[in-house]
């Protein structure tokens, strides 16, 4: 049996399709029709590490500079602004991009593979390409050798 993609996420054979999440999801590639990519934007909660880098050095600046001045009101001003310079970075949600293979498999509509790294799924659709030319080309060969 041929295999056209083996990683730790997903297994592709000549004949099926193997997605190992935490249930195993099996797809047979002879089955698989009007196979398609899509990019969904995934939100998700927590900024990029660099934002709050940023935001706490900022809020560390304002806050050393607050030492040096006498004025009450200042200080709370800008110890207020510090605050909510974490608070932005930290809370604000983020667009994660998210890669699908969907399909029709035996006449309902399935997601065969979805993953937000990018290198991983262009491995899996080529390995999954390659399968479904293998099963096309099979199909011709069997259809020319009855005719």
């Amino acid at each position: 049996m041929r295999v056209f993609y083996r990683g730790h996420d997903a297994v592709i054979t000549e004949t099926q399709f193997l997605w190992l999440t935490g249930t195993l999801r099996a797809f047979d590639i002879a089955h698989l029709h009007q196979v398609r990519v899509i990019r969904r934007d995934v939100k998700i909660a927590g900024p990029r590490p660099e934002v709050v880098a940023s935001a706490v050095l900022a809020a560390a600046g304002i806050g050393v500079s607050a030492m040096f001045v006498d004025a009450l009101l200042v200080r709370l001003s800008l110890a207020g602004v510090a605050v909510a310079m974490v608070a932005i970075a930290t809370f604000r949600r983020r667009a994660v991009p998210s890669w699908e293979i969907r399909a029709i498999h035996r006449g309902r509509e399935v997601t065969v593979y979805s993953t937000r790294d990018l290198t991983m799924f262009n491995q899996v659709k080529r390995g999954l390409k390659r399968s479904l030319e293998n099963v096309g080309a099979a199909r011709y060969r069997s259809h020319a050798a009855a005719a």
